[in-house]
């Protein structure tokens, strides 16, 4: 799971997630966008993310680092996008959105548009 997957299972955004931690929105915006590492982030950026986002400190350094955009297609990170959008407002369409996305990643594999690795990785982190 990713910074931006369990914002989409807490049904938050970065913009809430700064008003309610006090940390700065773009800090959150490197973050979720795999700019910058959660695992160099303060004490004090941790526990007031952590606090806000009501999980362990541990669980917060086990997130994943997202993927870099340059190296999915477009059409894969846009289903990305929508299956998070999905789990944030509770659709009751989440399983047409899951099986968009798990398309997508068949699809930009078999095209070789991303490793057998990187799909792997998608598949397990999603299904």
């Amino acid at each position: 799971m990713t910074f931006l997957d369990l914002l989409a299972e807490q049904k938050t955004t970065v913009y809430s997630l700064s008003i309610d931690s006090g940390v700065p929105k773009t800090t959150l915006t490197d973050i979720a966008s795999g700019k910058a590492d959660i695992l160099e982030c303060t004490g004090k950026t941790l526990l007031a993310i952590s606090k806000s986002l009501h999980i362990s400190i541990e669980e917060l350094l086990s997130l994943e680092r997202e993927e870099a955009k340059t190296l999915l297609p477009g059409f894969l990170l846009d289903s990305i996008s929508e299956y998070r959008k999905a789990i944030r407002k509770g659709s009751t369409l989440i399983d047409c959105y899951s099986d968009q996305l798990n398309s997508s990643i068949n699809v930009a594999e078999v095209e070789h548009l991303i490793s057998k690795e990187q799909a792997n990785r998608l598949r397990a982190r999603y299904f």
